[in-house]
C-alpha cells in the first residue's frame, strides 16, 4: 500500500501549486473595481500551462495502474477497508458535502450570507468586503435551496457504499449512487448560468472545470456500482478534480456551500480511489453461481 501514495500525494501537491498559482492571479490579474483581467499578467497563462501539464503528468503516472476489463472491479467488493483509517477521507468528504446542503439551505430561507457574515464578525476591517461578497450573490432562494437538498441527498445516498466498504458483503444501493453525478450536473448548469454573464472566462473557468470533473469522477464511481468500472480512467478523473477542486478553493466566491463542496467531492473520489488501490482485484474472477434455492 505504501507504493500506491503516491497516486495520492501527487495530485494533492498539484492541486497545493495550482491553488497559490490561482490565487496569484486573483490578487494579480484582475481589476479590482471591474473584475476584467489585465492584460499582460503572467498569472493567468502560467496557470493554464501548469493545468495542462499537471494532466499531462497525472495520464503518465496513472497509466502504471493495472488494467482491467470493463467486469474486473466491482464496488463495494473490490474497495474494501482493511484499516478504519482508510475510511477517514471518504467520511470527511461526505460530512463537507452534507455541510454544503446545510449552508445552501441556511442561505435558500433568507438567513443572511455565511461568508459575508463571517467576514462581518471577524471585524470592521473587513465590512467593506463583506459588502462586496454579498453584493455578487446571483442565485435565487429557489435555486439555492434545490442545491441544497441535492447536496443533502448526495450525502445520504453515499454513507451506505462507505458502509458496505466496511462490513463487505452484498450492496444492494448501486442506484444510490447516480444521485451525486445529476445532484453536481444539476449544479453546474446553476453555476455557468451564472457565470456566463461574465466575460471574462478566466475569472470563472476554473469553477466549471473544477464541477465538470467532479461530475465526471463520480460518474465513474458508480459504474463500479454496476461492474463496468475503469481504474485508469477513475483515477485520471479523480486526479484532475482534485487539482482542480484545490485551485477553485482560491477563488473564494460569495458562497460558502461551493467551498465545502469542491473540498468534500475531491475527498470522497480520492478516499474511494485510495480504498480500491488498498484492494487489489485478483487477475482472474471466478464468477458466482446464481442462488437458485432463493426463487420461487
Amino acid at each position: 500500500m505504501k507504493k500506491q501514495w503516491m497516486f495520492f500525494l501527487l495530485p494533492v501537491l498539484l492541486g497545493a501549486a495550482a491553488f497559490l498559482l490561482r490565487l496569484w492571479q486573483r490578487c494579480t490579474g484582475f481589476e479590482y473595481d471591474t473584475g476584467l483581467p489585465i492584460p499582460g499578467t503572467p498569472a493567468g497563462p502560467a496557470l493554464a500551462v501548469f493545468l495542462l501539464a499537471s494532466a499531462i503528468g497525472m495520464v503518465v503516472l496513472f497509466r502504471r495502474l493495472p488494467g482491467e476489463k470493463a467486469s474486473a472491479s466491482a464496488l463495494p467488493q473490490d474497495f474494501s477497508a482493511n484499516t478504519p483509517r482508510l475510511l477517514v477521507l471518504p467520511v470527511t468528504g461526505v460530512l463537507l458535502i452534507a455541510a454544503a446542503g446545510l449552508a445552501d439551505l441556511y442561505e435558500g430561507f433568507g438567513l443572511g450570507n455565511l461568508i459575508g457574515q463571517f467576514l462581518a464578525a471577524a471585524g470592521p476591517d473587513h465590512i467593506a468586503v463583506s459588502t462586496a461578497v454579498t453584493s455578487a450573490l446571483g442565485l435565487s432562494p429557489t435555486a439555492q435551496k434545490l442545491l441544497g437538498v441535492l447536496s443533502l441527498g448526495s450525502a445520504a445516498a453515499l454513507f451506505p457504499t462507505i458502509s458496505a466498504c466496511r462490513r463487505g458483503g452484498a450492496f444492494q444501493g448501486a442506484s444510490l449512487l447516480l444521485i451525486p453525478p445529476v445532484a453536481l450536473v444539476i449544479r453546474l448548469v446553476a453555476a455557468y448560468r451564472l457565470d456566463s454573464v461574465n466575460p471574462a472566462l478566466s475569472a470563472y473557468y476554473v469553477e466549471l472545470l473544477a464541477l465538470v470533473f467532479l461530475t465526471l469522477g463520480f460518474y465513474r464511481l458508480s459504474s463500479f456500482a454496476f461492474h463496468a468500472g475503469q481504474l485508469r480512467l477513475y483515477a485520471f478523473y479523480t486526479g484532475a478534480a482534485v487539482v482542480l477542486s484545490m485551485a477553485a478553493l482560491a477563488d473564494g466566491g460569495p458562497y460558502l456551500s461551493s467551498l465545502l463542496l469542491y473540498a468534500g467531492g475531491a475527498s470522497v473520489l480520492m478516499g474511494f480511489l485510495l480504498l480500491r488501490l488498498a484492494s487489489p482485484v485478483p487477475s482472474t474472477r471466478q464468477e458466482e453461481p446464481p442462488n437458485l434455492t432463493s426463487q420461487s
